[in-house]
């Protein structure tokens, strides 16, 4: 004992809080500290290691420090408590005499680990069923009235800040709405559910009139009194099949819609703030564009034109109208794949697209 004690310093391992002890090269404990004699009620000499494992006496590791030299880190379960535990040499030239293990409880650390897994858990199924009413709020593809509707609809997480619908204001009017929240997760989730159930809640006088619709949306989200930083973007336009117009109004959503005709595409560009409590005295506009049939108008958010690529190069909407232009058939099934070569990868951020044909 006195040949180790040349070689370290026990007062200072009698001042460490965590448990400590040493063993000689025979792999019998020599020397426990303070905190470890004061928690088990026994000196060194009183510290016996018996097969029913008391006294902290897992020792195979010690062997192996011992044989080998390494410095082995592992966790122990003893007595209702988690331990880490950190074997290492102790040299005398090049011999090992001896090794010293030091006992640090982590049994506080291991409990709230266990908590943020179950919470990670239980927020997973939170959000997988978030998911789940989130895309049964979209519309379904297909047909209403004679014109067709298809759309594009990849996440970035689980939930998303993107949300559009597609439905019938009466017999005549078709509205379409495309809407884009600042970030991801469950605020920009719930924001989405918020303007679905305002467009669903708004009087038929409202929905024909883009405008108002938006004025009325910014109204009731601004009363909520949500933190400034939570936005989101919003494009409404109300489709009159019978004379075949297309009325809109947007609240700074930006892509605006692409309308292809002709082997033509442009964007029905018109201006507008986000809805926001930074903007309280906001207006919206009205803006008319005849449709034809074969026309194609395709809404998207921000998420596909603003990518790039490994070059730092742009998609842009000129690809996504020379797209519509060139093919009358799976249209957004060639912008996925596009997208894709460009990037060569999959994308990261939310990818939405709505495409109407007028038949």
């Amino acid at each position: 004992m006195e040949k180790l004690s040349s070689k370290i310093n026990l007062n200072i391992l009698n001042g460490i809080a965590d448990l400590v002890r040493v063993l000689d090269s025979n792999n019998q404990v020599i020397f426990v500290n303070s905190a470890m004699e004061e928690l088990m009620g026994a000196s060194a000499k009183e510290m016996t290691c018996e097969p029913d494992g008391r006294y902290f006496c897992n020792l195979s590791v010690a062997e192996r420090t011992l044989r080998t030299g390494e410095i082995i880190q592992r966790e122990e379960y003893i007595e209702g408590n988690f331990y880490s535990v950190k074997c290492s040499p102790i040299f005398d030239g090049e011999e090992i005499v001896a090794v010293v293990e030091v006992f640090r409880n982590i049994t506080m650390e291991k409990k709230l680990q266990r908590e943020i897994i179950n919470k990670n858990k239980e927020l997973a199924t939170e959000m997988n069923e978030a998911k789940k009413i989130q895309v049964g709020l979209l519309p379904e593809k297909g047909f209403i009235g004679g014109t067709m509707i298809d759309y594009l609809y990849r996440p970035s997480n689980i939930l998303s800040g993107d949300m559009f619908n597609v439905f019938e204001i009466n017999r005549d009017n078709l509205g379409i709405y495309i809407s884009d929240t600042v970030g991801h997760g469950f605020a920009s989730s719930q924001v989405t559910m918020f303007v679905n159930f305002m467009f669903k809640s708004l009087t038929t006088k409202a929905l024909l009139n883009p405008a108002t619709a938006l004025e009325e949306i910014k109204k009731k989200f601004n009363s909520i009194d949500l933190d400034v930083n939570i936005y989101f973007t919003c494009f409404y336009g109300v489709y009159n099949r019978k004379e075949n117009t297309f009325k809109f109004s947007n609240a700074g959503h930006n892509p605006c819609p692409i309308l292809s005709r002709n082997r033509t595409s442009y964007e029905l560009l018109t201006a507008g703030l986000p809805i926001s409590r930074m903007f309280e005295d906001v207006t919206y506009e009205d803006n008319v564009v005849d449709l034809f049939c074969g026309d194609k108008l395709l809404f998207v958010t921000d998420g596909i034109p603003e990518l790039k690529n490994s070059s730092g190069e742009t998609y842009g909407l000129k690809r996504l109208g020379d797209i519509l232009n060139r093919h009358n058939v799976d249209e957004l099934q060639e912008i996925r794949t596009d997208v894709v070569h460009f990037t060569a990868k999959e994308p990261k951020d939310d990818m939405t697209a709505v495409l109407i044909k007028i038949m």
